[in-house]
């Protein structure tokens, strides 16, 4: 026998038994989904059926990959902090690209315990963060005050912090797009 009848009589070999795996794990496939089919119907209840169909619903809701929505990474000042000075930034960190043309007066709102009045400032946005200075020094009582920064994720007509995918910002961080995000610190003085 020469090298190339040998060869040939390996790729054959070969390729019959790729073949052969095929079929045989096809066959042990449909096999298996007989099997479980018989199974579900012999042995699985109406309220559990109505059940195990619910949870199939869901999976691929789940597992759906798209784009996710910004969400906030961190602030600061942090709630540990008491800030001393009543002119104090405060910086916001997306986990994401945010599109800065939606960072206004209309979706970052700054409150003061201490004021009915939102607290007027400067927004400076870059792509994943955002400063909040104020024009003044915060209002304050003479213990402090809470200080609060909205971030607007739920366009009611004045618009939403969007990512730059056009998404709105996930405030309430379900994963979902829409819903404000809502943080507080206090200032002592």
């Amino acid at each position: 026998m020469t090298k190339k009848e040998i060869a040939g009589g390996l790729a054959g070999g070969l390729a019959g038994g790729v073949l052969v795996g095929a079929v045989a794990g096809i066959a042990a496939g449909i096999t298996a989904g007989i099997t479980m089919k018989y199974a579900y119907d012999r042995y699985v209840h109406e309220e559990q059926k109505e059940y195990i169909h619910e949870k199939i619903k869901k999976i691929p809701e789940k597992l759906k990959k798209g784009p996710k929505p910004a969400k906030v990474k961190l602030v600061y000042p942090d709630r540990q902090t008491f800030a001393h000075s009543m002119e104090s930034p405060i910086w916001v960190e997306f986990d994401k690209d945010v599109d800065s043309s939606t960072i206004t007066k209309d979706t970052v709102i700054v409150t003061s315990s201490e004021s009915e009045e939102p607290v007027g400032g400067f927004l400076d946005a870059g792509n994943r963060t955002l400063m909040f200075r104020p024009n003044k020094p915060y209002p304050v009582s003479d213990t402090g005050a809470k200080i609060t920064i909205a971030l607007i994720g739920t366009d009611i007509g004045e618009g939403a912090i969007m990512d730059t995918e056009g998404n709105p910002l996930d405030g309430d961080k379900d994963g979902k797009a829409g819903g404000d995000f809502e943080y507080t610190f206090n200032i002592v003085k």
